[in-house]
């Protein structure tokens, strides 16, 4: 009998385990997607009332700023926990609809990590507020990096929920 309650207290510590990796992984997908959804959705439609360019240029600087010190290491949790949880089961990698989707998944989020580091360097760049032309271009390149990151978001989720759906 008491093997077969260690036996039980060894399967509870697993999907405990489990259970706090997936919670993670969910917790930190939340930070960045909801993040990058809220900046998108939100915070962009009221800064484009009542602010002169450049007041709204500082501002989203600012705010992107403050939003990456949680988003980075929301970024190391969701890289940390992902991998870990493609490598626990690699017999379901190769040559399965699983695997595939995850290698797609994979994919779009090494493409906006690339965005995300594209938009971080011009959204950064140190600006002349009085070159008025310069700093309309690089907003309008912020705005659709910013864009296509919230669909790569939008898409990151929707492999997920087909991998959650094996």
């Amino acid at each position: 009998m008491q093997g077969y309650y260690i036996a039980v207290r060894m399967i509870l510590t697993l999907l405990i385990h489990e259970v706090l990796i997936t919670w993670a992984h969910l917790l930190a997908a939340s930070i960045w997607v909801g993040g990058t959804l809220f900046i998108g959705l939100v915070i962009a439609p009221v800064l484009r009332s009542g602010l002169s360019d450049i007041e709204r240029f500082n501002l989203t600087v600012r705010i992107g700023k403050r939003f990456n010190k949680v988003a980075v290491p929301a970024i190391a949790v969701l890289l940390a926990t992902g991998v870990y949880k493609a490598v626990a089961v690699p017999e379901f990698l190769l040559g399965t609809m699983y695997g595939g989707i995850l290698f797609v998944k994979v994919g779009v989020v090494i493409s906006m990590l690339i965005t995300w580091l594209v938009h971080a360097r011009i959204s950064n760049v140190n600006m002349d507020v009085n070159d008025s032309v310069n700093l309309m271009r690089v907003r309008r390149r912020a705005i659709l990096l910013g864009n296509i990151l919230a669909a790569q978001s939008v898409i990151v989720l929707f492999l997920a929920a087909m991998l959650d759906s094996f």
